[in-house]
């Protein structure tokens, strides 16, 4: 988004956008009640739901406090930084399959 494109092509790219991430977040529970054991699926489920509201609601109001900031070019440093972060703490919670 940081790139200045024609209206309709943003459009576009916003829709795409928007259209990977839904999927995407539906493919998280699935795959995390997926690689759960019978007993905690329930628990890991609801940890992911809450993690992901608790990112929906940190992720705006970090954006926002680096703009009142005048440190808006940051911005994508700061969620690569965080997306890094999460890469690494999943890598090593180790894979479980159902029922293992």
């Amino acid at each position: 988004m940081g790139i200045h494109m024609p209206l309709a092509l943003t459009y576009a790219v916003v829709f795409l956008t928007g259209l990977w991430l839904f999927s995407a977040q539906t493919m998280v529970y699935a795959t995390v009640a997926g690689r759960s054991t019978t007993g905690n699926r329930a628990t890991a489920v609801g940890w992911t739901s809450g993690m992901g509201r608790f990112g929906a609601v940190f992720g705006p109001w970090l954006g926002g406090r680096l703009v009142d900031g005048d440190a808006e070019g940051w911005g994508f440093t700061v969620f690569a930084v965080t997306a890094l972060l999460a890469t690494v703490l999943i890598a090593l919670t180790g894979v479980h399959r159902a029922g293992a």
